[in-house]
């Protein structure tokens, strides 16, 4: 926000002889403060600092981190306490040879490496995390972008029709005085009449898609955080690959892109965690133990003579015997759900390669057609629009082409301005698909989670 100083405001007033009324209203008029442009990439920049899903993914990743190192490690001891054989006749602790005050200690040990590699699971899980951040980075990007050039554009569309207002205001003066003196025809003030009306309609409909252009902005900005006006200097987007042009990259460049793209990582990722699922089915094969230790306590008898206090040890496991309904079945599942997920990778490399190959077509046709419109077309219109000024001006032409060229030429200069911006979306478009390179979208700044909690 930018204030102007009061001080040199009274200072400057005192000078000029102002009151003190007269400084104290001015003074409170500009000291409102004024939005400062919003850049693109400080949009970007904000947008992604204040994405709640990638706040909320991080502390997804926390907890699996936090559940995967809880769950390798073996079952909680079991302590049993008991008193076995107590004559019910009596009830005497001493009566009975067998009457013992039992105490046991079991741990279950879970079937061959299931722990470490429920562990190594989780933590696969887990390290998806930051790979869908990545992708969320870059889509943010990506949709903020093409929100900003959206309000560019017609920010810059708005400003030439307003630049170009005037024309068509003149042409409407010169049709009524040409109409007075008989020089014109009342269609022709009649014609002159309505391009300005269509006109206005066009600045009215351009204000109204503006700020629903504007709102839509702002759904991705900070709260409270203002969008006011842009920079009028289209920023120059660049792309990733920054070696060669898009109609040079190579289709091992284009490969490696979409390889290492970060929706691709995180399937690949999904598929070392159903490796693991594999494994663990495996473990099911072997059989889980659990180990048993008693000490039983037994009082003397009731002449005095001791009693040998018992300790007792025991191992018991499962068998494993008839798997086919149980292991084989669960294991081959756990083969078929890694294999989708290896189908569906492949879907999504043929899909993003198809996706980047289109948006490279479509940014080369778009280059070539604002070619056309800055080396040829815009020329041609601007000296059409000139002669048939002229031709009108000498009697020799009529009004509803001078009319109709100015429309033209305008038209075509608002045509020129969403070419410009179609072009900067496409580069954007590009640069998504080439998220797996791009060092500002990989690179993230983690916030502490602990400290957030």
């Amino acid at each position: 926000m930018k204030f102007l100083n009061p001080v040199t405001l009274g200072l400057n007033a005192a000078a000029l002889g102002l009151n003190t009324v007269t400084i104290g209203l001015i003074t409170c008029l500009l000291s409102v403060p004024v939005q400062a442009e919003l850049s693109l990439q400080q949009a970007i920049n904000d947008s992604i600092a204040a994405d709640n899903w990638g706040r909320s993914n991080q502390f997804s990743e926390a907890a699996m981190r936090d559940n995967a190192l809880a769950g390798g490690q073996l079952p909680d001891p079991r302590v049993r306490l008991g008193l076995a054989n107590l004559p019910t006749d009596t009830f005497d602790f001493d009566q009975e040879n067998m009457t013992q005050l039992q105490f046991g200690l079991s741990q279950q040990f879970p079937r061959g490496s299931s722990l470490q590699i429920k562990e190594q699971q989780m933590n696969q899980m887990a390290d998806r995390n930051p790979l869908q951040r990545a992708n969320r980075r870059a889509e943010v990007k990506l949709r903020v972008t093409q929100r900003w050039l959206l309000v560019h554009q017609l920010q810059q569309q708005r400003a030439l029709l307003e630049k170009n207002r005037h024309l068509f205001q003149e042409l409407l003066d010169t049709s009524r005085a040409n109409y007075r003196s008989g020089k014109a025809q009342r269609f022709d003030v009649l014609t002159a009449e309505l391009k300005l009306t269509r006109l206005n309609d066009q600045l009215a409909t351009l204000n109204q898609q503006l700020n629903v252009q504007k709102a839509q902005l702002e759904r991705w900005l900070p709260v409270g955080r203002g969008i006011g006006t842009l920079p009028i200097v289209l920023p120059k987007q660049s792309f990733v690959v920054q070696e060669q042009t898009p109609e040079k990259w190579s289709e091992s460049l284009l490969q490696q892109a979409v390889l290492q793209h970060p929706r691709i990582q995180v399937l690949d990722q999904e598929i070392k965690v159903q490796d693991s699922g594999v494994q663990l089915a495996e473990q099911a094969y072997k059989p889980g133990y659990k180990l048993e230790a008693n000490y039983g306590y037994r009082d003397n008898r009731p002449d005095g003579m001791d009693r040998a206090d018992l300790f007792s040890v025991a191992v018991s496991f499962d068998l494993p015997l008839f798997t086919e309904k149980r292991q084989d079945a669960k294991r081959n599942a756990s083969i078929q759900q890694r294999e989708s997920v290896r189908e569906t990778r492949l879907l999504k490399v043929r899909e993003l390669y198809a996706e980047l190959h289109r948006e490279i077509a479509t940014y080369q046709g778009l280059k070539e057609r604002l070619s056309i419109y800055k080396e040829q077309l815009l020329t041609k219109l601007n000296a059409q629009r000139r002669a048939a000024l002229q031709a009108y001006a000498s009697a020799d032409g009529r009004f509803m082409d001078v009319t109709q060229a100015a429309m033209t030429e305008l038209e075509s200069k608002m045509q020129k301005l969403a070419l410009e911006h179609q072009l900067a979306i496409s580069v954007s478009q590009i640069n998504y698909r080439l998220a797996g390179m791009d060092e500002s979208i990989l690179n993230e700044s983690e916030n502490d989670i602990k400290e957030q909690r």
